[in-house]
């Protein structure tokens, strides 16, 4: 018997399967030989020497082939083998087998370690008051999925059509979690598979991929995530970011007139979902706006044409004022630093920018205050040292506060005092000189 002849190379299979096997078999088909091979075909191409080897045996006269195909247990399967083992009808045990099954994608190496581990920490106990096996039913519906079933779910990955693909590589551009109400909005989207979200997303959710809760999409294991994002493509991955971050913001925005219907700008300020969404929605805890900015902001500035660039950075200041006023600086400032990377250092030198020099210090603002509230000096220095070396000096003494405010914190008292004295002088304010020292 040999395991895993997938990953064997062509020289072990011809020495198993040809020399092997023909030194065994005279031809006279006297021999009364027993071998066993195997393989998973989901992990083998028609190119594979195994593939072209077994094509060989099939067609000897002298060796009989005979396959075995194993799939994956069914709901019933599970079910069946639970009641069996457990003394109970099949109505009782059904929604454990369901449980079970989701659990181990009918896997039944793994559906028998999970039940053994169950039984081994009293998940799954005998009962004397009852005479019968009972379980914690709260404790089975909060099972996690193991790494070894993530994995084996990973390697199935090219058995799914192509729609349920698509739909879990559409999930995993949001990461772990996704708010219903957002694919909703995605279904008519050309990211999403061309027949609706509703029939792939539970199609995932029978096959334990996700779970579906409380108005969220939740992949049952990181890994499966993890590998569903990272087998895309990078230039289709930010295509994928891109097209999610455009359709979001445009459908969002319903008030806009026809004049800006092409605009990303006219978006802008009318993109906030109603909070009267389902508890424990996404959406009642962020913005649309945000969500689509954060997909423009995966697929990054470079990835961008020049011309929507300011659009983008415009995004980016909204949600990071959204998010100054709710007082999270720490992801204000990851915001304001997202526009200013969208925005370049080009619009301080472009005299003919004047907007453009407005709203970008409006986010080197928004940066410097939000690095002040989390107390990072450095930040606060350089965002405030960039506004004083491009904007005139009245446009410029929110940052001069900023910086000096940032330095008392730190109780940078001389620095204070130089930076005071400096400004002072820029405003053509006389310091007087000191009094004369009293004489004796």
């Amino acid at each position: 018997i040999l395991d895993d002849l997938q990953w064997s190379d062509e020289l072990t299979i011809e020495l198993v399967l040809g020399d092997i096997l023909e030194a065994v078999f005279d031809g006279k088909g006297g021999c009364n030989f027993l071998f066993a091979g195997v393989y998973r075909d989901d992990n083998m191409s028609n190119e594979h020497p195994l593939s072209a080897k077994l094509s060989n045996l099939r067609q000897s006269q002298s060796v009989h082939v005979t396959d075995i195909d194993l799939s994956s247990f069914t709901k019933r399967d599970i079910s069946e083998i639970i009641a069996n083992e457990l003394r109970l009808p099949s109505r009782v045990v059904s929604e454990l087998g369901d449980i079970v099954h989701k659990k181990t994608s009918g896997h039944i190496f793994y559906a028998v370690e999970l039940l053994n581990a169950l039984v081994r920490d009293s998940t799954i106990y005998f009962s004397l008051k009852t005479r019968r096996f009972q379980w914690c039913w709260e404790k089975i519906c909060s099972l996690k999925t193991s790494d070894s079933v993530a994995q084996f779910m990973v390697s199935t990955f090219s058995t799914l059509e192509p729609e349920v693909l698509q739909m879990l590589r559409l999930l995993s551009c949001f990461g772990l979690h996704t708010d219903v109400d957002v694919l909703d909005i995605l279904d008519a989207s050309c990211v999403a598979p061309f027949d609706g979200i509703r029939t792939p997303l539970q199609n995932l959710s029978d096959l334990g991929f996700i779970e579906v809760a409380g108005g969220l999409v939740t992949f049952t294991h990181d890994l499966i995530q993890q590998h569903v994002y990272e087998s895309i493509e990078l230039e289709q991955r930010r295509t994928f970011h891109i097209e999610i971050g455009l359709f979001l913001g445009w459908k969002v925005s319903t008030s806009r007139t026809s004049s800006d219907a092409s605009s990303l700008e006219g978006a802008v300020g009318k993109m906030y979902i109603s909070e009267s969404k389902s508890q424990g929605s996404v959406i009642t805890e962020r913005s649309l706006l945000s969500i689509a900015t954060d997909h423009i902001n995966h697929a990054g500035p470079e990835f961008v044409e020049q011309s929507e660039r300011k659009s983008f950075a415009i995004w980016n200041l909204e949600v990071g004022k959204e998010l100054s006023a709710r007082c999270d600086f720490g992801c204000a400032l990851h915001y304001y630093e997202q526009g200013i990377a969208f925005v370049g250092n080009e619009v301080w030198v472009d005299e003919c920018d004047t907007n453009g020099k407005y709203f970008c210090l409006d986010l080197y603002e928004g940066a410097a205050e939000a690095a002040s509230a989390i107390r990072n000096d450095t930040k606060v220095k350089h965002y405030t040292n960039v506004i004083i070396r491009n904007v005139p000096l009245d446009n410029s003494l929110p940052a001069w506060i900023t910086l000096i405010s940032s330095l008392e914190s730190h109780g940078r008292h001389l620095e204070i005092l130089e930076k005071g004295i400096k400004l002072i002088q820029l405003l053509n304010i006389d310091i007087p000189p000191p009094p004369p020292s009293p004489t004796a």
